[in-house]
């Protein structure tokens, strides 16, 4: 789970009655920004961490994924 003060909901101007370009580029920048920090690893905090479908062989994987070992949880180095 991300950090929840970090990954904030995007701040969508009031739209006018009639189309106004000021506000299209409005709406495309706050998307942009928050698309952008989603897409941006950070810290995680959580009470609660279910991984359903693990790998069950590291064949393939990054460095620092997780992958289910017989039951044990291993993470690739």
């Amino acid at each position: 789970m991300a950090n929840s003060s970090k990954y904030n909901s995007p701040y969508l101007p009031v739209p006018p009655a009639e189309y106004d370009q000021n506000y299209f580029s409005e709406v495309v920048r706050a998307l942009s920004l928050f698309m952008q920090s989603e897409r941006n690893p950070g810290p995680a905090r959580s009470t609660t961490l279910v991984l359903t479908e693990l790998p069950t062989s590291p064949t393939g994987l990054e460095v620092g994924s997780v992958w289910n070992d017989s039951g044990t949880l291993k993470v690739v180095t």
